[in-house]
This record gives structure tokens, sequence and C-alpha cells, in this order.
């Protein structure tokens, strides 16, 4: 026999999910927030100011771009994160945030496991290790032989450890004996300006910033860090080509607050993966950035959140192998 407060408790909770409900039917009903945490123009931010452009278009409502850079992108995540979790704040990010973060920073304000919802794997950017093109060297063989043959002679440019140039830096000393006269600068364009200049003969970069440079003919590209050779260098060989495994690179993705509606984030989700599928698009606003369209783990915000919990393992493993310690 159902009783009058069964029904008064079925029409109760039936009100309080309408709301619920019908947000998540109308979504998106006011502009949405796409927090960066990379520099505006850059590789790291052409791709999802491009998508933002047709997505406007498609859901109806304009995506504001807002570039919060500072503190390897800590601060932009912990601004999205802290935001409210209602389908109106979204972040792009790369695995430098959201797991060489959250590994090396010993002080992180957030959890990047904890405090997201991973969304979408839009694509993995590799670093090249180039010469200045004034260097006598035209192969990756012959610069560490020269290193070798003249140890702490060749200058090597840094920026940080908390990025993927650096790791490939301390990986080539580890397994081929090179060792390089390293340069530290603050920041990846002090780098690659000092290298440019001549400053320095030798640099890790990212692939996408790289590419005009190298087109330029101002640097001289030595090897690629990815599995296969890259459309952007064919005739560039990989480091494990070489016989130099470096088995890391960057990847990049859409985030939400956790706690997000799952509505926004399978819509989300789908009109993404849309665009990163049409080459047209793709080949205009992605890969003339340095990207791979790969998605290793596919495109569901399932298979992107198992394939962060298998990268954060494997960057464990590096970091131990490195010995590299939290700051």
């Amino acid at each position: 026999m159902i009783l009058m407060k069964d029904i008064l408790r079925a029409a109760l909770l039936a009100a309080c999910l309408a709301p619920l409900a019908a947000q998540s039917q109308v979504w998106p009903a006011k502009p949405v927030r796409v927090i960066i945490p990379h520099p505006a123009g850059g590789p790291a931010d052409v791709p999802p100011r491009a998508m933002a452009q047709v997505l406007a278009q498609t859901l109806g409502q304009p995506l504001i771009i807002e570039n919060r850079l500072g503190a390897d992108g800590i601060i932009g995540a912990e601004a999205c994160a802290r935001a409210a979790p209602d389908g109106y704040t979204l972040c792009y990010m790369s695995n430098g945030v959201t797991v060489v973060n959250a590994i090396l920073v010993s002080k992180m304000p957030v959890d990047m496991v904890r405090d997201f919802v991973p969304i979408v794997h839009t694509g993995t950017l590799h670093s090249v290790v180039m010469a200045n093109a004034s260097v006598p060297v035209t192969s990756m063989q012959e610069l560490i032989a020269a290193a070798k043959a003249k140890p702490e002679t060749i200058p090597y440019g840094t920026y940080g450890q908390i990025n993927l140039a650096y790791f490939v830096y301390q990986w080539l000393k580890m397994k081929t004996g090179a060792h390089f006269l390293q340069v530290p600068y603050k920041g990846a364009t002090q780098a690659l300006q000092a290298l440019l200049a001549g400053e320095v003969h030798v640099a890790g970069y990212a692939l996408g910033t790289a590419l005009r440079h190298v087109r330029s003919g101002k640097v001289r590209p030595l090897a690629v860090n990815s599995e296969k050779r890259l459309a952007a260098l064919p005739d560039v060989p990989t480091l494990r080509e070489l016989g130099i495994e470096v088995d890391y690179r960057s990847f990049f993705g859409f985030y939400a607050p956790a706690g997000a509606p799952d509505p926004v984030v399978r819509r989300v989700n789908s009109e993404v993966a849309k665009l990163v599928k049409d080459p047209q698009f793709a080949a205009k606003y992605i890969v003339t950035q340095g990207f791979e369209i790969d998605a290793p783990a596919g495109r569901s915000p399932e298979q992107f959140a198992q394939f962060l919990r298998s990268e954060r393992a494997e960057f464990q493993k590096l970091v131990k192998t490195i010995g590299l310690k939290p700051q």
C-alpha cells in the first residue's frame, strides 16, 4: 500500500532533481569559461582557442579563453579546480600540469586526481633536440661523440626541472655517457633565445615552438623524442632509432572541476572529439603546432582517466630513475 508520506517523498525528490535535469538539457545557457595555464599564441593555446571558436557556433554560446599563467601552470589549475562544478568552467592542460607537477611539486594547492574530471585527450606534443645552425654537428651521433671527447664543454640550455626538455637532457646523459655544460635559464623563452643567439649550442624544446625556427634555418634538428618519425620532420631520426629511448611525451586535454555534470562532460567530449578527428581542422590548427593526433587510450572520459593513471605510474618510475626530487 502506497502511503501519503511516500508520495510526498517522491514528489520532493522529483522537485529537487528537476533543476539538475533542466540544467543539463539546456547547457550551455550562458558563456563558458576555458582556463588555459599556458601562454597565448603558443602551441598549447592555438588548438583549444580554435576549438572554442567552432564550439561556440555548435553550442550557441561563446567559450571565453582565459590564460592564467604562473607557477608552471599551478595558478591556472587551481583557478579551475576552485570554480563551481556547474559546467561553465573548463580547462585545457598539459601533463606538465596534471602529471609532472602532481609528482614533483611538494606543496600542490590542489589534488590533480581528486579535483578534476578528465574529459578528452586532444593530442601529443613531442620535443626536439636542436643545435644552433653555426655549430659544426649535423647529427645526434656527432653531438654525443663531441660531448664524450670533451666533457662539460658543449653548452646545453635548460629551463627548470619540471618540463619534458629537462627530462630528455638528463636521459641523454644517463643513457649515452655524454656530459654537456648545462646552462640553466629561468624560462623556456630565455633558453630558446639563447640557442638562437648562439649563447648555447644545444637545447631541447617543444616541437610546436621549435618548428618555425627549424624552417627558418636558424637551428638544426638532431633528433625527436617520439616513437616514430614525425610528419613535420620526416628526415629527423627519433632518439629511439639511435638507441636512446625516452618513453615520455607531453599530451594535452580538456578537464572540468570535480563534480561537473556528467551530461556536460559527455557533450564536451563528443564535440571536441569530432574536431580532433576532422582532417581539415586538425591539419590547420593541431598538426601545424607540432601535435600528433594519436589519443593513445581512446577518447572517452573513462579512457582518458585510465591513461592519466598509467602515465602517472610511468612518470614515477622515470623520476626515480633520473633521481629527481620534489621541490
